[in-house]
Order: structure tokens, then C-alpha cells, then sequence
């Protein structure tokens, strides 16, 4: 269970006639396991309302204006227990018809969308109202850091700065020895690369020279293979 009680500026049209008086709205809201209670006390006049909310109800409007419903209910619970009313919200206790009055907030972010409307019935007092927001201001307040929870804050800001430089050291490092990787493998590459060039030119000139002794030994067969020329001797007369 959490109770707020929160002061809100109730939506005004003012015509030519009104005077700029801004009424406000006392609201009380009671956030229970399956249910918000809420009781109100208009400044406008003067008038004293309560009503009641299911989570259901809220599910159902998340839906409706296609809203995650988690996020539905943080905006409502927010704009509902920040006092003077949340940014970009307004709120308003209407009359429906002539019986029933609706306490309605509004989100007004680029365009106008409905968000809760609140079924109201008038009370005769707001003592409960009233015992809310004595009961909250008669909570202590919260403590200040000790100096213990301030020393042990400290600590682990220190711990933390030495994690980080740590960390960067140990980076520099491994980048340092990975360049180092790297280099020695782009100069095994080169050697390999060298290594290969000169195999590829050894085996052209092997090429060439086998070429070369083939070419001489087509020139010998040829002059040996060739006609025998006949002598002209001449005869002794």
C-alpha cells in the first residue's frame, strides 16, 4: 500500500468575463494490490469527492489507446502523485450529467488523449484527506549519509577508477602484442611471397636452358642424316 497526497491545478476554459483564478485540486491516492483509491477536494467549490480505480479499468484504457499497460500505469502513477501536476498533463473534476462528476486526466503531448475518467461521489468531509497528509508529514525523513555509507562510497569509486586504468593498461597491452602479431606475420607472408618468385624464375630459366641443347641437338642430326655427295676423282690417264 502507498499513499500520496499531492496538490494539482485544476484545467480552467476562461471566457471574457472570468478573471484569471486558478483553482486547485487536493488529491489523496491510495495505491493498493488490486485498486487506487482516491479522494479529492476541489478549491473550485469547495467540494469534497471519492472514487475508485481498478487496475483492470487501467489495463483496459492502456489498451484502448494502445499503450503498453507497464507503461500506462508508470505515466498515470507519476502524474497522479507529483505535486502541482506532471508536465505535458491536465487534470479536471467534470460534470457528466446532472448527477455525476469525474475527476479525468488528460496527456496533452502534440495532441489531446483521455487518459483515466474517474466516476466521483461527494462527501461530506475530507477528514481522511486531511489524516493522509498529517500521517505523511509526521514520516521522518530520510537520513542522511552516514559517513561510514560516504567512506564505503568513496572506496568504490577508487576501486572502480583503479579497475578502469587497469583495464585500459591491460588493453594497451594486447593491442601492443597484437600489432606485434601482425607484423611478423606480414613479414612471413613477404618471405613466402620472395621464396615463391624465386622458385617461378629458377624453373623458367631451367625451361629456357633444356629449350636451348634441344634446338643443338636438331642441328646435328640434321647434318649428319644428310646426302652423300658422290667424289670427282680424277683418273690418271
Amino acid at each position: 500500500m502507498t499513499n500520496f497526497v499531492v496538490k494539482l491545478l485544476q484545467r480552467t476554459q476562461l471566457s471574457h468575463s472570468q478573471v484569471d483564478k486558478k483553482p486547485f485540486i487536493y488529491a489523496r491516492s491510495n495505491w493498493l494490490d488490486d485498486e487506487v483509491e482516491f479522494q479529492f477536494l476541489s478549491t473550485f467549490d469547495n467540494q469534497n469527492y471519492r472514487g475508485r480505480l481498478k487496475y483492470t479499468e487501467i489495463r483496459s484504457a492502456a489498451s484502448d489507446l494502445d499503450v503498453e499497460y507497464e507503461v500506462f500505469l508508470s505515466e498515470c502513477k507519476n502524474a497522479l502523485t507529483t505535486h502541482m501536476g506532471l508536465t505535458g498533463f491536465d487534470y479536471e473534476i467534470a460534470q457528466e450529467d446532472e448527477q455525476q462528476q469525474v475527476f479525468k486526466l488528460h496527456k496533452c503531448d502534440g495532441y489531446e488523449a483521455l487518459y483515466l475518467d474517474i466516476p466521483l461521489k461527494k462527501v461530506s468531509n475530507c477528514y481522511q484527506l486531511l489524516d493522509a497528509a498529517i500521517d505523511l508529514g509526521q514520516q521522518p525523513a530520510t537520513a542522511a549519509p552516514s559517513t561510514d555509507l560516504e567512506r564505503l562510497g568513496k572506496h568504490t569509486i577508487e576501486e572502480y577508477e583503479k579497475y578502469v586504468t587497469s583495464s585500459k593498461e591491460k588493453e594497451a597491452q594486447m593491442l601492443k602484442k597484437f600489432i606485434l602479431l601482425i607484423n611478423s606475420k606480414k613479414a612471413h607472408i613477404r618471405d613466402l611471397k620472395r621464396q615463391l618468385e624465386e622458385r617461378h624464375d629458377k624453373h623458367s630459366k631451367q625451361r629456357k636452358n633444356s629449350g636451348n641443347e634441344d634446338t643443338d641437338d636438331d642441328g646435328d642430326e640434321e647434318e649428319f642424316g644428310a646426302a652423300t655427295q658422290a667424289l670427282d676423282m680424277e683418273k690418271d690417264t
